[in-house]
């Protein structure tokens, strides 16, 4: 070891030379019979929401119907994990059906006006043609909020109640029967 390294145990002040500090062990010790255990984190459902970035991958209005679809694909995998990675992934899987049903419905919304106002007055401007093409922008902004939210919750280990989300798979509980 070469003097002032910073894994050298000894230390050395003017006034009283070389001083010995009790001998710590860098790593801890374990005999042979004994086994260091590594216990697995259980998982989060993080994944049903990271999933929802697929949105962002620059293909116009088919990005984020793909990300719903895929949100509410991973469920049953998530579902089988159990527990917290269960709830989180229904929740997403919620959100990413909404998402979906939002954007398609803003799509065919925008498509009918479009093909029924071109050649009106009302075909002039961007809008009323507009609206849904807005709705659609405001809900891809309402989707980055919600999948961050939903990936920072469920890094800590809770569950994002999302109000915004309409709850087509219901959480199984059992039933309690009235004696």
């Amino acid at each position: 070891m070469v003097p002032g390294d910073r894994y050298d145990r000894a230390m050395t002040t003017p006034q009283q030379g070389p001083q010995q500090q009790a001998a710590m062990p860098l790593h801890p010790q374990v005999s042979q019979n004994q086994h260091a255990q590594y216990l697995p984190v259980p998982p989060t459902g993080a994944v049903s929401y990271a999933l929802g970035f697929l949105a962002f991958i620059g293909i116009p209005f088919l990005s984020l119907l793909v990300a719903g679809i895929v949100m509410a694909a991973v469920y049953p995998s998530a579902k089988r994990k159990g527990g917290l990675a269960a709830e989180n992934a229904r929740r997403a899987a919620n959100w990413g059906i909404t998402a979906f049903l939002i954007a398609t419905i803003t799509l065919v919304t925008h498509f009918v006006l479009l093909f029924t106002a071109t050649g009106t007055s009302l075909g002039d401007g961007f809008y009323p043609v507009g609206i849904p093409i807005t709705i659609f922008a405001a809900t891809f902004v309402v989707h980055l909020v919600v999948i961050i939210c939903g990936l920072v919750k469920a890094n800590r280990r809770e569950v994002l109640r999302n109000p915004l989300a309409i709850p087509f798979i219901r959480s199984a509980q059992p039933t309690q029967n009235a004696a």
